[in-house]
């Protein structure tokens, strides 16, 4: 059997614009020439780094710099965060940090006993 004969392409029509589109369906196959090992999404494999943990749970890591010491990692807001800061908090608390509220310090503490 050749590739052609063996790829199902269904062919729609987008009601927008009128452009063919041409849809793959495959169920419970890995796709040809992709290992098994190589079929794992990202976030299946954990990221070694403590900013790629951040990164990975969801943190812009341009809004925030990150300290590393040997017990704790610090994450600081480069400015006022406003309605972005909901969602870089969630983030940072479920890699294990808290939020340390002092004023013009207040910071995201992370002990690196919880990352690991």
């Amino acid at each position: 059997m050749t590739e052609r004969e063996d790829s199902k392409i269904t062919w729609i029509t987008c009601p927008d614009c009128g452009a063919k589109i041409g849809v793959v369906l495959s169920v419970g196959k890995a796709a040809p020439g992709i290992a098994p090992a190589m079929a794992e999404t990202p976030s299946m494999i954990p990221p070694a780094g403590v900013e790629q943990r951040l990164a990975a749970a969801g943190v812009d890591l341009t809004l925030v710099d990150v300290e590393e010491g040997d017990e704790i990692v610090t994450v600081r807001p480069k400015k006022f965060l406003g309605d972005l800061w909901g969602p870089v908090n969630e983030a940072i608390r479920s890699v294990g940090g808290g939020w340390i509220r002092d004023g013009r310090e207040s910071r995201w503490e992370i002990r690196t006993e919880n990352m690991t």
